[in-house]
């Protein structure tokens, strides 16, 4: 059955223009390397010094390179169709938005200088963050915007180029975030050993207490990675081709990792997954341990007991630690405390204090940067964007939730909803669309799951085949 235009399958190849057949293979080998470096951008990671602050080190040059590919891969697919892909448009047309309220807010700052002046105060609390000047603020948020949303670009290639996006171009992409993720989850757990030192440590009245983060200065980084990760390992399941043995330990890495960070927020999300996931699938998982013969399944209850009783022998004292460090260490959970969700709150209070007395193009635009560390999602596009941004970020998820699920069976649907609700859960104290490689997972498990559930009423063969360029 034929699909869609923008998802049939090319014509005959000898009917296609000169000029197509020649800019065919280098359009394809920018969106090779594009993936390429999706993939390998935690390993990347590694190498250099961790501080909390943006360094020029091979994670930011992996992160530049590869925007300048998918966006340089998408400008040769329009070229080679001459038409926009209709369906994504309306969010590449967001996207041009706030980059434009950037711009604005770039050059209004001289007549904003009384408003931004309240926010160069001292002895502000640590969590607050230091002093960003208007300019540069403005231009690094409008970088990270290009930056971390160019897969939008990738995601319009596919709908033009579908024969490109086949499960066995996409598996290799996820077996390099997994190997990155596992390599970042060996560093994390060998600084709880003690063999690596901590980059990151948590004020306590008592002393600094640790905090693991493998390869990054903070755990919230490495969160990040792990969550896609889980994810990963859920939505492709066997079509990566690992053994489930494997997979399985692969998962209770993931998530062993996940707890030692003592990331709260990161546990909560994993947590989220792993029920979601385990849920829709419980009965197929009961049913294929039920076929198991009892040769094995004896053995491997009784090592995973063996195993959990050697783990809190081991490693008991310090769980319990962690656990405690958990549970009691929010802050005050009282919104009217300055504490209250560990500071995150007297930041809200003191913004919307401000905003009160801003001017009537501050709320419609945005300050263009952030002056204060948000701690949150939904307040930073607001802060940065206005109005107006909150708009565009609704224009742009709205597009591509539609125009992904309706190429999705209903077990893909139930997997997009649980990255979006994922995504919204970890956007309540975290800023995921200020962080690059967050988006680049979060916008390349679109393309993920329409390479692993596709309707058949609405994918060409090229996309269930694999057909080469």
């Amino acid at each position: 059955m034929s699909g869609p235009a923008s998802l049939r399958a090319e014509p005959d190849p000898t009917r296609i223009p000169e000029r197509r057949r020649r800019l065919e293979l280098p359009t394809w080998f920018l969106v090779a390397t594009a993936l390429a470096l999706i993939g390998l951008k935690p390993l990347f990671d590694i190498p250099g010094e961790k501080t909390a602050h943006d360094t020029v080190d091979l994670g930011f040059v992996a992160s530049t390179a590869g925007a300048v590919l998918m966006v340089a891969a998408f400008v040769l697919v329009v070229a080679m169709t001459r038409r926009l892909p209709g369906k994504v448009t309306p969010a590449l047309v967001a996207l041009l938005t706030l980059g434009l309220l950037s711009v604005v807010s770039l050059l209004a700052v001289p007549a904003r200088e009384a408003f931004i002046d309240q926010f160069a105060v001292t002895g502000l609390r640590d969590i607050f963050g230091p002093y960003v000047p208007p300019a540069r603020g403005t231009l690094t948020q409008a970088a990270q915007l290009a930056v971390g949303f160019a897969p939008i670009t990738l995601i319009a290639v596919m709908y033009a180029k579908p024969e490109w996006f086949t499960m066995d171009r996409i598996r290799w992409v996820l077996q390099l975030v997994l190997l990155g993720a596992v390599a970042h989850s060996v560093i994390a757990w060998l600084q709880v050993a003690g063999v690596v030192d901590y980059t990151f440590f948590f004020k306590l009245p008592g002393g600094n207490i640790g905090r693991a983060s493998g390869g990054y200065f903070h755990p919230a980084s490495l969160g990040r990675l792990l969550i896609f990760a889980v994810f990963i390992l859920y939505v492709a399941g066997d079509r990566l081709r690992l053994k489930p043995v494997f997979r399985f330990g692969l998962l209770a890495l993931m998530v062993g990792t996940t707890v030692v960070t003592t990331h709260r927020l990161t546990i909560l999300c994993v947590g989220i997954l792993v029920a979601a996931m385990e849920l829709r699938r419980l009965p197929a998982l009961l049913r294929w341990i039920r076929r198991l013969p009892l040769r094995l399944t004896a053995p491997a209850v009784l090592l995973l007991v063996v195993g959990l009783v050697v783990l809190l022998i081991r490693w008991g004292p310090f769980l319990w630690a962690r656990a405690r460090f958990l549970v009691t260490q929010i802050g005050s959970l009282n919104p009217d405390s300055k504490d209250f969700m560990r500071g995150r709150g007297e930041i809200w209070v003191e913004l919307s204090q401000a905003w009160r007395d801003a001017p009537l193009d501050v709320w419609l635009f945005g300050l263009g940067y952030e002056p204060w560390n948000t701690h949150s999602d939904p307040i930073r596009v607001f802060v940065v964007w206005g109005v107006l941004g909150l708009a565009c970020m609704a224009v742009i998820c709205t597009v591509l939730w539609r125009t992904t699920g309706e190429l999705l069976t209903f077990e893909g649907q139930w997997a997009l909803v649980v990255l979006y609700f994922t995504a919204a859960v970890f956007a309540v104290t975290q800023k995921p669309t200020s962080y690059s490689y967050f988006m680049w997972l979060f916008l390349f498990s679109h393309i993920l799951v329409v390479a692993v559930y596709p309707r058949a009423a609405l994918t060409s063969g090229a996309v269930r085949n694999g057909d080469h360029p």
